[in-house]
């Protein structure tokens, strides 16, 4: 693969039973758009949700580490934290 500055998309092969596949391709074909569109959109979806999951994951983690330290907990009393989740 040549890099010209841009992410290239790569090709994912997926195999769908019958029933599935014909279940995929309706809703699809409900919203216009193709099954590889439709597919596409909805692995994109989850794989924001999967990054915006692990961001949690670690903004939890950094809190409970500085929790456990009185001059960080200090700080943070002092300057804030976030009020909205920016999901």
């Amino acid at each position: 693969m040549y890099y010209t500055g841009v992410l290239m998309a790569q090709t994912l092969t997926i195999r769908l039973g019958a029933e599935d596949r014909a279940a995929l391709e309706e809703v699809a074909r409900k919203q216009g758009k193709g099954l590889s569109s439709f597919v596409r959109d909805l692995a994109e979806a989850e794989a924001r949700r999967a990054r915006r999951e692990a961001i949690r994951a670690d903004g939890q983690r950094v809190m409970a580490h500085l929790a456990g330290h009185p001059e960080a907990g200090a700080e943070l009393d002092e300057l804030g934290t976030p009020l909205t989740d920016l999901a």
